[in-house]
């Protein structure tokens, strides 16, 4: 019998954080160009939106923090700037930019 790795996106995710992450992956890629305050990601069901961010941004995933249009005052959101993951060397780190290589 041969065992063949399975591939990570073809697995259902196991544990309630994964099954947050993908949902929050999914509603940030819908909502591609809007920004999502913490309240609209709670209202789609995520208890913890803050350690399901920070989960994706350690994953790759590019995602800013920013004010919502039209009101640079109110609540803070956050939106996905690209839809895959970042595969560099700085992947691990959420807040590293270019220019912080060691």
């Amino acid at each position: 019998m041969t065992i063949q790795p399975q591939h990570p996106t073809t697995r259902p995710p196991h544990t309630p954080r994964d099954r947050d992450a993908a949902r929050l992956l999914a509603l940030l890629q819908n909502h591609q160009h809007d920004t999502l305050t913490i309240a609209a990601i709670r209202a789609h069901g995520i208890t913890t939106p803050a350690q399901t961010i920070y989960t994706l941004q350690l994953a790759g995933y590019d995602i800013d923090r920013a004010p919502p249009p039209g009101n640079p005052n109110g609540p803070p959101g956050y939106r996905l700037n690209h839809p895959t993951p970042h595969t560099n060397q700085h992947a691990n780190t959420p807040h590293a930019r270019p220019t912080d290589a060691p």
